[in-house]
């Protein structure tokens, strides 16, 4: 039974969670401000956490950040639910702290439901991978048979040549297809559909400091990270070198931004490295402190289905979204259309 732990200063609400957790056969922990919850969490050990965002003592977004930086908390996903803070920036804020989601009240109980079962799920898949990383990561040997070894599997999962050997994940030639079946439904039904092109950062760097074996690595992570953050009805995509392609149907240009800003804070906040890593490839400090972490820049573009037709056009205009980014900081997410307006 999975555990869920509830911080909210609204006893009613913490009542009408607590009654609704239940139902679903859920254990259920409750705090009334954020202090409480950070103890609660700390002294729980929950799966999960709903966390309010405007409570006396100390609102959800500082708990959210205490927890996050606390390593025996930072694992635990969040989920806002909140009443007030409910313009984009919250979300944006919420998402860059390190939440799973951020929902506004009043919420539907089903579609609650659905998406803690879904980040559950999405958790229990995480902590699997980063058993089979730490084994990766045990001896510099062992990481090259795995990738020899995941190479040949993907190899021979491969159906028409339309996934890519390293990742596993659809090939660019195959994003070619997919996208003009979906422009069609988009026209047929009158459907919204955005794509959004992620590149990571300075990778050059990876690949000259720790080699391109490393590199690859370091690309199948990112791939797993994707994966692991994006929903069931998106579909992604490896391009060439070190760029991702994910295709969102159903989705306008805010929503693709709260997907494009919640897979760049998931790798931002992915520790790719560890000790045994910085000791097995004989770093300097300096060199460790210049590779801490791996962020992707991100742009992106919603289409509009009667205007296009070539799949590459959405594609030029998502990657000047990205050069935009790339040239002004990196790690950020750009839409095409506030470019447009800026130029």
């Amino acid at each position: 039974m999975a555990k869920i732990l509830i911080v909210d200063d609204n006893e009613d609400m913490l009542d009408t969670l607590e009654h609704l957790f239940h139902f679903y056969e859920f254990e259920v922990a409750k705090a009334e401000n954020g202090k409480k919850g950070i103890e609660a969490a700390k002294k729980e050990k929950p799966d999960i956490i709903i966390l309010d965002a405007l409570m006396p003592v100390m609102n959800g977004f500082d708990a959210c950040r205490l927890l996050k930086e606390d390593p025996k908390t930072k694992d635990i996903p969040i989920i806002f639910l909140s009443a007030n803070y409910t313009e984009d920036e919250h979300k944006v804020m919420g998402l860059e702290l390190g939440a799973d989601d951020y929902i506004v009240k009043p919420f539907n109980a089903k579609e609650l439901i659905a998406k803690v079962k879904s980040i559950l799920h999405k958790k229990e898949l995480i902590e699997d991978l980063r058993k089979n990383n730490q084994q990766l990561l045990e001896q510099q040997g062992k990481v090259s048979k795995e990738l020899e070894s995941l190479r040949k599997k993907t190899d021979e999962l491969e159906a028409g040549r339309i996934t890519d050997p390293l990742t596993g994940l659809y090939n660019h030639a195959f994003f070619q297809k997919r996208f003009k079946e979906e422009l069609m439904r988009a026209k047929r039904y009158n459907n919204e559909l955005s794509v959004v092109v992620a590149d990571v950062d300075l990778f050059h760097k990876i690949n000259d400091v720790f080699g391109e074996q490393t590199g690859d690595y370091i690309l199948m992570r990112i791939a797993n990270v994707i994966l692991n953050n994006t929903r069931y009805t998106d579909i992604v995509f490896r391009a060439e070198r070190n760029r991702f392609i994910v295709l969102l149907p159903h989705t306008n240009e805010t929503g693709a931004y709260y997907e494009s800003e919640r897979i760049r804070a998931a790798i931002d906040q992915t520790s790719f490295f560890d000790q045994n890593f910085y000791e097995l490839k004989k770093l300097s400090p300096k060199r460790k402190q210049d590779y801490q972490h791996v962020t992707v820049s991100i742009g992106l573009v919603e289409i509009d289905a009667n205007e296009i037709k070539d799949p590459e056009s959405p594609l030029q205009l998502a990657e000047k979204a990205l050069g935009f980014a790339k040239a002004n900081g990196r790690n950020q997410t750009v839409r095409y259309s506030r470019l447009s307006v800026q130029e």
